[in-house]
């Protein structure tokens, strides 16, 4: 396919449509008009780094796409639209492309996102850039949490890195299912991040793991986050599979795009009936306390030190 048969084939004649898109794909820009502030974010996706090179195109839509949307659910934004940038080797045919719109398609329906636009090119790798845009009032921000509140998690961490042995060597022993899920698939906490506006003091979605994401947030509020390992959610498998290295996969595995936020105590009962609500486990894992910037982590009431923290993008 020539450029713009690819992106007639691939990404023309989306059904979702969006009143603020005023004009879309075929001109030098779009526009958008909207009453609401809009929150930005933009995510890329490399080849034989954010998914690995045999991955199908439905997986790469997923990991490209997905990861991107869970920063919207950071800021407690309702997602809006969407623009996509394609570098693509020339060994990618007709029938990957397709395959890889098609998902995409499907996502953008699923998570209410209008493709408003992009651009494609020729280059050495795959390399799949997805800005997300989303309408919020009230934006979450890292930078709000206070001494007293309590820390909180949602879901569990840690599977998403627990799988990556298998994702890239498929000869080991099998995993289960929903930690393959939560690899390929994670899900964006939208519903949750909207429903934590005025009980959040703080939050920011787990990319690069759990430890790594609360220092940013304890940087950009200027406390000391502690972290009680015994708070941990914890599934039984894990512990077995992993013994005392579990710990580095919970805390520093990244890729689970769970939202971490801070909360006054005042709000635990609703925070608790809020988990239930979405059938999903929010979980106190800690509190916030004055102090250096920064994340202590502590197992059976001693100080306990990872390897690393959490993924370097360098």
């Amino acid at each position: 396919m020539t450029e713009f048969e690819l992106i007639e084939r691939c990404f023309g004649g989306w059904s979702l449509t969006d009143p603020g898109l005023i004009v879309g794909q075929g001109d030098d820009c779009l526009v958008w008009q909207d009453s609401a502030p809009l929150a930005m974010s933009i995510d890329t996706a490399v080849s034989g780094r954010h998914f690995p090179e045999n991955a199908t195109a439905e997986q790469v839509a997923q990991r490209a796409f997905l990861p991107a949307v869970s920063d919207l659910a950071a800021m407690g934004a309702d997602p809006a639209f969407f623009t996509l940038a394609l570098t693509l080797p020339k060994t990618v045919d007709d029938v990957w492309l397709l395959a890889f719109g098609r998902r995409l398609r499907e996502l953008a329906e699923q998570w209410g996102l209008v493709l408003a636009g992009g651009d494609t090119t020729s280059g050495p790798v795959a390399v799949i850039s997805v800005q997300v845009h989303g309408r919020v009032q009230h934006p979450l921000l890292r930078s709000g949490a206070r001494p007293g509140d309590d820390v909180w998690v949602s879901g569990q961490t840690g599977l998403a890195a627990a799988v990556l042995p298998n994702i890239l060597d498929p000869t080991l022993p099998p995993v289960p299912e929903h930690w393959l899920a939560a690899y390929w698939q994670p899900v964006p906490r939208i519903e949750l991040g909207q429903k934590l506006v005025g009980l959040a003091s703080a939050a920011i979605d787990v990319s690069d793991g759990l430890a790594a994401d609360l220092g940013h947030l304890a940087e950009a509020s200027g406390v000391r986050i502690h972290v009680d390992c015994e708070r941990l959610p914890m599934e039984t498998e894990l512990r077995t599979r992993f013994g005392e290295a579990v710990w580095e996969t919970v805390l520093a595995g990244g890729d689970d795009y769970e939202l971490a936020f801070t909360a006054p105590a005042e709000h635990r009962e609703t925070l608790g009936s809020l988990g239930r609500s979405f059938n999903l486990a929010l979980t106190r894992i800690g509190r916030v306390e004055a102090g250096d910037a920064g994340v202590q982590i502590r197992h059976n009431g001693r100080p306990l030190t990872l390897g690393h923290r959490g993924f370097e993008h360098f």
